[in-house]
């Protein structure tokens, strides 16, 4: 029989680790721990627990007694002298930090390339009272860290396990001739890295670490396209920032984007590496082409056209508005939150958006 957890839900646990390098196990039994005596001092892992069990509401998470974000932090490390894992834990807080939600962070080191690795992941979903994650969505984001200080960012969207999905990058980065512009930023960042750890210099910018996160977790399809397309669009589009590497847009107005260049025939649900392995192919029989802008693709409807004609009136809400007012509404947040974050005239105009009855040509 496994062992009995006060706080923590074993089974979420595993359908979001299962795959990685971390003992999940050994990772549930610390983190349950801290949690454990962290509840004595404060009472939050209790109210989080009970808060899971109301629902979820965004809008009304418990209040915290810190004066920054609660950050979790388990890490598993290797001990020479000993031949043994070591997991500890750590909870503190982080008063730098603009983000509020509490997260888990899972660290550990490379044992090949010899950089950090970081999976982020909300506490929320980790403790008791939460939805079943079966059968649901996630989002989230790879972000590849240079020796130069920059970093490279990738979304996507799967219901069959984002680790999978990475590995499968990983693999395709290191062996395929792949066009898709995460695989072989991947691949490139390193090899160059592999080259430096054996000794040999090498100029070119290096892989430094790797940071996961999973944005958004136990999302209807409905909820994850809309989160995707709002964070594609807005941070990671290739053609629109120069870190950013989808090549598409993401969500519906990604598989929008196959049926305008004829790469996709029908309306069938694609997460985000199924629809950039379809444009990769794309590319590959388009060798004149680099990577284009799908937006303006000869059967394109001129989106920032519609954007102008549709918010460009008084009282109007803005493009950017209503995507987050979707992206909102994904995530959990109730519709008066909403209206305050992107400053709606009132409810009815954030329902109206919600219900596609308004701004509906607004993708």
């Amino acid at each position: 029989m496994g062992k009995r957890f006060e706080f923590v839900e074993i089974a979420a646990m595993h359908h979001l680790m299962d795959g990685l390098s971390f003992n999940v196990s050994r990772c549930a039994e610390v983190l349950d721990g801290a949690l454990a005596n962290f509840n004595s001092k404060t009472g939050v892992p209790d109210r989080v627990v009970k808060w899971n069990q109301r629902g979820a509401d965004l809008s009304s998470f418990p209040t915290i007694p810190l004066e920054g974000r609660l950050i979790v932090e388990i890490e598993q490390s290797f001990s020479p002298s000993t031949g043994q894992t070591l997991h500890t834990c750590v909870i503190r807080e982080a008063k730098e930090d603009p983000q509020t939600a509490p997260v888990v962070f899972f660290t550990m080191r490379s044992p090949t390339l010899d950089i950090p690795i970081r999976v982020e992941v909300p506490l929320r979903t980790l403790v008791k009272g939460g939805r079943k994650l079966k059968g649901t969505y996630v989002v989230y984001l790879h972000a590849l860290l240079m020796n130069n200080g920059e970093e490279f960012v990738y979304y996507g969207i799967t219901k069959r396990g984002w680790n999978t999905r990475f590995m499968e990058h990983v693999k395709s980065s290191v062996r395929d001739r792949s066009r898709r512009l995460f695989s072989q930023k991947m691949g490139e960042l390193i090899d160059a890295r592999a080259v430096e750890v054996s000794g040999v210099p090498d100029a070119r910018p290096k892989l430094a670490g790797i940071v996961t996160a999973l944005c958004a977790i136990g999302l209807t399809e409905e909820q994850a396209m809309d989160v995707e397309e709002y964070l594609v669009d807005k941070y990671s589009l290739s053609s629109k920032h120069k870190h950013g590497l989808n090549m598409i847009p993401g969500g519906y107005e990604g598989i929008r984007s196959l049926h305008a260049l004829s790469i996709l025939k029908d309306a069938t649900f694609l997460d985000t590496e199924a629809r950039e392995e379809m444009f990769g192919d794309y590319l590959k029989h388009q060798p004149k082409l680099g990577v284009p802008n799908p937006r303006v693709a000869p059967k394109w409807n001129d989106p920032e056209y519609a954007e102008a004609v549709i918010c460009g009136r008084e009282n109007r809400l803005e493009a950017d508005q209503v995507r987050e007012i979707r992206y909102l509404s994904a995530l959990g947040y109730s519709v008066e939150t909403s209206r305050q974050r992107v400053g709606a005239i009132d409810e009815g105009q954030v329902e109206r958006v919600l219900a596609g009855r308004t701004y509906a040509r607004i993708h």
